[in-house]
Parts: structure tokens; C-alpha cells; sequence
């Protein structure tokens, strides 16, 4: 049997690498977001940044005008990284091109005349970018991007949705908000709201106050202490679990470790209610969060990083994806599972062997006072 101290010890190890992933997570959300706004940029056809809806913002890096977005990110990241995510996008953005080519993704006489950046979606009491844009409400449409088309001859108009993806891991079909998830478990309202609040409320008796952007301030504040510190546990290659000190570090981690503790309180939940669905319920969940029905065929575009340094663009369409990975697994379960994702398993029709089919995570955003929404994922 395993000693506690052991066990104990296991577990703050555990914690230390959720909260580190954590970190470099959002390192990747910039990279994603940027992505975007390339991308749009090298599907243009005056390579331009993509029109869109937005306003001003003086918010966090992600929100404002595709001008300021742009800037904010290029600022933050460095020349380096920018550059590498622009070679990428370029590249991807030939390969949409060359699929929408290949499949007649361009009616016959259509040239591009013109990218929107559309990550706002739709609601069904809110118009988002796609029925801004096209005149068509679609709260299924997940398109980061709008291509617009229109007939050399005849002036008629068509649109394209693209959906961005950026980065070395599966990518993310779908981004839910706690009420959704809680719907798609068979939980009753305020299930995963509750446990939220409670996080909230905690952080409060840190000392947070204010708004929530105000609180995000006075934690990004905190984090500088802490990321230096967890830095420099790193880099002393010590085997004992990291531990902080300065007293901004150590409200900072307390906040992330309590945003770690409802976010796994809530991926256990939703493993009690996804465990009570059948093969053929989870299969057409997977289905509704992958590949949707749209009122406009959408298509995948993934600049897919690998470790060499190279990356590849894979290019597919939305329609096709969950059906695809389906037919690879039968009896489709869920079991109690540990971490911050519930995971929806299957067997492998060729191996045998039960593995991971996709998973639901329940994700900060952009630190611990930002709220928790779902990222859903095919393994």
C-alpha cells in the first residue's frame, strides 16, 4: 500500500505540473490568436489584417480591433515568435487556398475580395460575426475567420468560414460556457456555477477586490514574484515540490491552486453525467461539438508545430471530422477520471485496446479571476 507521505508528495507534484501546463497554455492561446489574424492577413488579397465588427478596446491582449490584437501580441511575444507564427500562417493560408481549389470551395467565377476575423459568435438572443456578416443567425458556426467571394461578372456574393487552429496538440473543436456544459452532462443549473462562485468567493479572502479586470491586474502583479520564483525551482532541478515564498508569490499560486480545485471538482461532475449516456449518445455529443450542422459548409485549417521546429498545414473539412474519428472506436464510455478533463473512452475496432476518444477540459481563462469555460478535444 502506498505510504500518505508519498502519496501526498505525488499529489503536489501532480498540481505543480497542471499549474506549470497552465502557464505555458496561455503562451499558446496568444500563439493561436495571433494565428488568426495572420492568417486572415495572408488570405486576404491585398494581404491586409481582416475587416471585422469590433471596437476599441484598452481590455487584455485579445480583445480590441484586429489592428490592436495584432500589436498587443506582437508586442508581447518578440520578433522571433511572431515571425514563426507568420511563416506558419502563410504557408496554411496557401493550403486553404489550395483546398478550396481542389474541392470547388469557390463557386465557378468567384474571386476572394475580402477576409472578416468572426471570433464572436453567434447567441441565440445576440448577433455574432457570422449573422453580422452573412445575414444568417448560426450558433453552431465556430469560423474564426469569414473569407468573402464574389463573381468577376455578375457581382453575386458567397462566404466561407474557416476555423484556425495553431499549435503542436490535437486542436480544440469547441469553447462551452459552465451552463452548456452543465446541459450536456444532465446536471441542473448552477451545478458548476456554484463551485466557481465558491473559487471566487476564496479568492476575495486572498485579498483580490474589485472587478474582475481589477482583480486580473493585481494577479498578474502577484505573478511576476511567482514566476520567477518557479523559475528558479527549475532551474535548481529540485526534486522537492515547488514551494512559494515572497507573499504576492504566494497569494498568486493560492489563487491558481484554488481555480485548479473547482475546475477538477467540475470535471468530475461532468464524468458522473456523461457516464450515465449510451454508445450512440456520446457519439452524437462528439458529433455536436466537432462537426455541427452549419449553414455554411466550414472548413478545419491547422498550422500543426512539431518539435524539429517544422510545421505542417492540415486542411480538412468541419462535416467530415467526427464521423472520421468515430468509426475508428465502438462502445463509447465515460469513466471517473482525475485532472481538470473528463475524458470519453472507446475501443479501438483494429487493437482492441480502450483508449481516449475526446475529452471536455474545464480551462481558465487567462489566469485565475478570468472565469473557467470547456475545451473540447479528439484524441
Amino acid at each position: 500500500m502506498i505510504r500518505f507521505n508519498t502519496y501526498l508528495k505525488e499529489m503536489q507534484l501532480k498540481e505543480s505540473f497542471l499549474l506549470e501546463e497552465e502557464s505555458s497554455g496561455n503562451e499558446s492561446d496568444d500563439k493561436g490568436k495571433l494565428h488568426e489574424i495572420l492568417l486572415a492577413k495572408h488570405l486576404h488579397p491585398k494581404k491586409e489584417l481582416p475587416e471585422h465588427f469590433r471596437s476599441e478596446s484598452e481590455n487584455p491582449e485579445h480583445s480590441g480591433t484586429a489592428a490592436q490584437v495584432y500589436q498587443k501580441l506582437s508586442d508581447k511575444m518578440g520578433k522571433t515568435a511572431h515571425d514563426k507564427v507568420d511563416k506558419d500562417a502563410k504557408a496554411t493560408a496557401e493550403a486553404v487556398l489550395a483546398h478550396l481549389k481542389k474541392h470547388g470551395g469557390l463557386p465557378e467565377g468567384h474571386k476572394i475580395t475580402g477576409v472578416h476575423w468572426t471570433s464572436n459568435r453567434d447567441r441565440e438572443n445576440k448577433a455574432g460575426d457570422h449573422e453580422k456578416l452573412t445575414k444568417k443567425k448560426d450558433v453552431n458556426s465556430n469560423a474564426d475567420l469569414i473569407l468573402t467571394s464574389t463573381h468577376s461578372k455578375t457581382g453575386a456574393v458567397a462566404h466561407h468560414p474557416i476555423s484556425a487552429k495553431y499549435g503542436a496538440h490535437k486542436p480544440n473543436y469547441k469553447n462551452a460556457g459552465l451552463d452548456s456544459l452543465e446541459k450536456q452532462a444532465g446536471h441542473k443549473a448552477g451545478t458548476y456555477t456554484s463551485i466557481q462562485k465558491e473559487h471566487e468567493k476564496y479568492s476575495e479572502k486572498l485579498g483580490y477586490s474589485g472587478s474582475q479586470a481589477q482583480k486580473h491586474k493585481q494577479y498578474k502583479e502577484d505573478k511576476t514574484h511567482l514566476d520567477r520564483e518557479m523559475a528558479d525551482h527549475k532551474e535548481s532541478e529540485s526534486t522537492k515540490p515547488f514551494k512559494p515564498k515572497h507573499p504576492q508569490a504566494i497569494r498568486a499560486h493560492a489563487a491558481e491552486k484554488s481555480s485548479l480545485d473547482a475546475r477538477q471538482k467540475m470535471a468530475r461532475d461532468h464524468d458522473k453525467g456523461m457516464a450515465e449516456k449510451s454508445d450512440e449518445e456520446l457519439r452524437n455529443h462528439i458529433r455536436s461539438q466537432v462537426s455541427p450542422p452549419t449553414h455554411l459548409p466550414h472548413i478545419i485549417a491547422h498550422s500543426k508545430t512539431k518539435e524539429n521546429g517544422t510545421t505542417e498545414s492540415n486542411v480538412s473539412n468541419a462535416s467530415h471530422m467526427a464521423d472520421e474519428h468515430l468509426n475508428k472506436f465502438h462502445k463509447l464510455h465515460v469513466k471517473s477520471g482525475s485532472g481538470i478533463s473528463s475524458t470519453i473512452y472507446g475501443t479501438h475496432k483494429e487493437t482492441g485496446k480502450v483508449m481516449p476518444v475526446a475529452s471536455q477540459t474545464f480551462k481558465s481563462s487567462s489566469g485565475p479571476h478570468k472565469g473557467t469555460a470547456g475545451v473540447f478535444k479528439l484524441h
